[in-house]
């Protein structure tokens, strides 16, 4: 495949996985198995739930960083460091800033009120969100793209500092696994990370005190950029998709199990992330092999099967960054009406997560692409005269998108 050829299944994973954080943290809301705004008095004891959130948990923002390396790889093929950088700012910091100003007070007031009784209005509860920044889930989902912006300065650093020697070893490692079953080694990296940081390190993405989150994303991020640079690597992930989908589901079914018994047994109740090393050790050797063997089944299989447009992919695409901002505060809003409510809570799980798609579009319509900063942060840019009447080619951020990739 011609690498100069645009990759649509990358849109298709970028939007597919953006779209599935709404269902996941609507789950969060009746489990507790997360971090949410509003929360149900007591936990709902699904398996359901439990096995949506361990399962997505496992892989889907992995991809995301996965994509985001590939990303970059053609972001900089046509910027330099320093064009590539201000993008970054402009694409990724300035949506984190919005969001931290704005959406996440507005989310945490949901959570103070519902859940800690606070009894003053959003404009009073400002200073209180700020000198409680944890307490009230700080920058809430707006985590990634700092990570993301981190990451790719730190890409920067080893492009600039390493030269020809990254070029030289790239090579290397394209021999090594491009032929065979070499495609399979990179997971003994992650396995690494997670046996080695996870059990002392569960995740608050927070980047001073999340060491596992921080080490495993960074080296998705990388081998996407990796990836990117070598259609022999997405060529060889391709044919060893039934590979990696055994040893991906055996490997998460695993790491589910163990993590239930840690969930449900009176033993480890309440004790998630606490028990002793050995236990957490095991559970995250199986955790490392899932996360890189889901991810690949991802990619693979979206290059064989979705490398192309549908009928909404302009829209999708176009939509996609503004959904990942907004989402969280139009669910949090929903949920706070509905928990209220004496139902079964799949019924309003079901109808929070619908409501949330319905509610985002007219936002999105009514609102977003009609305000202009809007448009900035959300990476939308009109349409030149000429290809006004053309079905609509989005500009989202590289973070969740790629440039003729």
């Amino acid at each position: 495949m011609n690498t100069d050829t645009r990759k649509y299944y990358l849109d298709w994973l970028r939007v597919i996985t953006v779209a599935l954080l709404v269902p996941h943290h609507a789950a969060i809301t009746f489990s507790h198995i997360g971090d949410a705004y509003v929360l149900t008095r007591e936990p709902v004891n699904s398996l359901y739930f439990f096995i949506q959130s361990t399962f997505l948990n496992l892989w889907f923002m992995r991809l995301l960083f996965f994509i985001s390396g590939i990303a970059a790889f053609y972001g900089l093929r046509k910027r330099s460091h320093r064009e590539f950088l201000t993008e970054r700012v402009k694409r990724l910091l300035v949506p984190t800033l919005f969001g931290v100003a704005l959406l996440c007070p507005a989310s945490a007031y949901m959570l103070a009120k519902n859940t800690y009784g606070f009894t003053g209005s959003l404009l009073q509860f400002y200073p209180v969100f700020f000198s409680n920044f944890e307490k009230y889930l700080g920058w809430g989902h707006f985590w990634f793209l700092a990570y993301l912006f981190v990451y790719s300065v730190i890409l920067i650093g080893i492009r600039k500092y390493c030269g020809g020697t990254c070029s030289r070893y790239r090579e290397r490692m394209g021999r090594l696994l491009s032929a065979g079953n070499g495609i399979f080694l990179p997971m003994a990296a992650v396995v690494f990370l997670e046996m080695v940081f996870r059990p002392f390190y569960p995740g608050r993405q927070n980047l001073y005190a999340d060491w596992a989150n921080v080490t495993v994303y960074l080296l998705f991020f990388l081998a996407g950029y990796a990836f990117g640079s070598r259609e022999d690597f997405l060529e060889a992930v391709t044919k060893k998709i039934g590979g990696f989908g055994l040893l991906g589901g055996i490997s998460a079914g695993c790491y589910i199990v163990l993590a239930y018994i840690q969930w449900r047994s009176p033993q480890y109740a309440g004790r998630i992330h606490t028990a002793g090393y050995g236990y957490a050790a095991f559970s995250a050797f199986f955790r490392g092999i899932a996360e890189y063997s889901l991810v690949m089944v991802c990619v693979g299989t979206a290059r064989k099967y979705l490398n192309r447009r549908g009928p909404v992919f302009s829209y999708l695409t176009k939509t996609s960054f503004a959904l990942y901002i907004f989402h969280f505060v139009l669910l949090s809003l929903i949920m706070y009406f509905l928990i209220g409510i004496p139902a079964n809570p799949f019924l309003l799980y079901g109808i929070a997560a619908a409501g949330t798609y319905l509610l985002f579009i007219l936002v999105f319509e009514l609102i977003v692409k009609r305000i202009s900063p809007l448009r900035f942060i959300c990476g939308i840019k009109s349409d030149p005269p000429e290809q006004q009447k053309k079905p609509p080619q989005r500009t989202a951020p590289e973070d969740l998108s790629h440039e003729k990739a």
